[in-house]
């Protein structure tokens, strides 16, 4: 099928639950009705508010008699349930088990998964995808550094799958052997110069792979061995970027928010999700044959947005900027004036030491607005102070 087809299928099956058919009638269309990708965008979006009042009611309309595995998530509301039915395994597991062949691991690879396998998806998802693969699966879990280098030892892995800042812990302590680290959790390929950090640590010959899901789906996107960017699951999901502000499309290259479409899940199906997240969506020419990429992964979150010069600045993207220089506790104030001219102002007041202008310019690039930048050695206040109005 096309992805039209995939789609209103999806839709279809969706329908079968009360909350999907009245998104449907909201906008006055049936399934047969999709018929573009135009048709598509006239669905309401789904948010995660709605996800979390339906599920924080004894799953609401969302359970069915054929699932078979109840994971939970944190929430505003307290842990809500990830329900998956044996199908909707299997499906995650092949498309995280292509993305894994993708990035280069194969059969033949030890891989150790270092993410927790209790209440939370992460480490059955990942364990999945590499026994689908056929890879030798060890599945330590969180610990202590020092038992996983004990396993390392044993077990000798040649892939790793961890957060990012746990693996250079393990670098640091002599970890030997991992080509492939698949690095989830944090921000990776956001952070300016992390990369580059972390093949420091462990040798100019490891793939470092930064990895995009959310425990409502996922894979939703994930590297390959050429470092191009993360390639979208196109086979698993249908991954829109709009404006958060308007709900248009932005075009290709553009930030905005990331919203998420399953094609083929039954158990709590997203259908138009709005993650929260930022990113951006480009086509690119891989020679691993994807083309649909984020090219930095997700560098933000939309929860909170300020207008300065017409632009819309984003606060939580800093962060992202300041973790690029050690120098930086990572603690910042982010000031909103206006001049006696009447024009907006932005100044970054940022904790620890670095060279300002420096951090200027980088700031520049995420924010695409110029601030003032000021270095303290100590903070008085964080957050945001907005004094035009």
């Amino acid at each position: 099928m096309n992805l039209i087809e995939t789609l209103r299928a999806q839709i279809r099956r969706n329908c079968h639950n009360p909350f999907y058919l009245r998104k449907l009638k909201e906008a006055g269309l049936k399934p047969d009705d999709i018929k573009t990708l135009e048709d598509f965008e006239r669905i309401p979006f789904m948010t995660r508010a709605e996800l979390y009042e339906i599920l924080s009611n004894d799953y609401g309309s969302f359970m069915r008699d054929d699932v078979v595995r109840m994971n939970l998530s944190p929430s505003p509301l307290g842990l809500i349930p990830i329900l998956n039915t044996k199908r909707d395994i299997e499906a995650m597991n092949r498309a995280n088990a292509r993305a894994f062949e993708r990035a280069g691991v194969t059969k033949d690879d030890v891989v150790m998964i270092t993410f927790g396998y209790h209440i939370f998806i992460a480490g059955l998802m990942f364990h999945g995808g590499f026994e689908e693969l056929g890879a030798k699966t060890i599945p330590l879990g969180p610990g202590s550094t020092a038992q996983a280098m004990e396993v390392a030892e044993k077990l000798k892995p040649t892939v790793l799958v961890a957060n990012p800042s746990f693996a250079l812990k393990l670098a640091k302590e002599g970890l030997e052997g991992i080509r492939v680290l698949i690095a989830a959790g944090e921000p990776f390929s956001s952070v300016r110069g992390y990369k580059e950090k972390v093949r420091r640590a462990f040798g100019d010959d490891i793939t470092l792979v930064d990895y995009y899901g959310m425990a409502e789906c996922t894979p939703v996107a994930c590297e390959c061995k050429h470092e191009t960017g993360l390639h979208v699951t196109t086979d698993f999901c249908y991954v829109e970027v709009i404006d958060p502000e308007t709900g248009e499309r932005v075009g290709e290259g553009e930030r905005g928010e990331i919203v998420v479409t399953h094609l083929n899940k039954d158990a709590m199906p997203l259908q138009r999700y709005r993650t929260g997240d930022l990113g951006i969506l480009e086509s690119v020419e891989c020679l691993c044959g994807m083309s649909l990429t984020m090219p930095t992964g997700v560098f933000g979150r939309t929860d909170e947005m300020y207008k300065v010069k017409g632009v819309k600045i984003y606060p939580s993207q800093i962060p992202f900027v300041l973790k690029s220089f050690p120098g930086l506790t990572g603690k910042f104030r982010l000031e909103i004036d206006k001049t006696d001219k009447g024009t907006d102002w932005l100044k970054v007041v940022v904790e620890g030491q670095g060279d300002a202008e420096q951090i200027k310019a980088r700031l520049r690039e995420a924010l695409l607005v110029t601030p003032e930048v000021e270095v303290v050695e100590k903070l008085d206040k964080e957050g945001v102070e907005d004094r035009r109005y």
